[in-house]
């Protein structure tokens, strides 16, 4: 393809977040909207860095940085939000596929966050049961793996049918729920 002629584009600060919150407002799925956000984001970081020489220049891109920065901070609140509301309902239900939806979603950080969160949305009724649940399928987990491994003293997930992610995500929760017990988290 012959290299063509570039095009400039024109966008203003207010004009970018009135743009972003109208997506924000209009969002069916929160999960979407965010990272359809991040990629603008990152296509006006990349092409509009290369600014002119002045200062105006300089100056109005750092007003949209700005600009970005704050919907995408919005954004994020929004999707943690969203991940705490299916998290505490998964929590309820002891929904492995859920749980580990969102587990494998977020990093370690905001996962522990997100957790924390839906734990507060929790019966103490509901937080007994998802310790009683965690607890006894991390131990049924483990003793699987371990029968299932060709080695002493080793454990094999994929040998005994258990998906690491899941075990992952359950040990990461019964790891808030259940500080005291003693916990392995295998093959990481």
């Amino acid at each position: 393809m012959p290299d063509s002629t570039p095009f400039n584009i024109t966008i203003s600060a207010s004009e970018l977040q009135k743009f972003y919150q109208d997506q924000l407002n209009q969002s069916h799925d929160i999960h979407k909207t965010h990272h359809a956000l991040i990629t603008l984001s990152s296509f006006i970081s990349t092409f509009g860095a290369i600014f002119g020489p002045t200062t105006q220049d300089a100056e109005a891109y750092q007003e949209i940085v700005s600009a970005i920065k704050a919907v995408t901070d919005q954004s994020q609140q929004m999707l943690l939000q969203k991940n705490a509301e299916e998290l505490a309902l998964a929590l309820r239900q002891c929904n492995i596929g859920t749980l580990t939806a969102v587990h494998t979603s977020l990093r370690r950080h905001n996962f522990y966050s997100v957790l924390q969160t839906a734990i507060t949305e929790l019966s103490d009724d509901d937080i007994r049961l998802v310790m009683i649940w965690s607890d006894n399928w991390i131990k049924e987990a483990k003793e699987m793996a371990a029968e299932a491994s060709e080695t002493p003293d080793t454990m094999d997930f994929f040998r005994a049918d258990i998906k690491i992610e899941e075990f992952h995500a359950i040990s990461d929760i019964d790891r808030v729920l259940n500080p005291q017990a003693p916990h392995d988290s295998g093959s990481r």
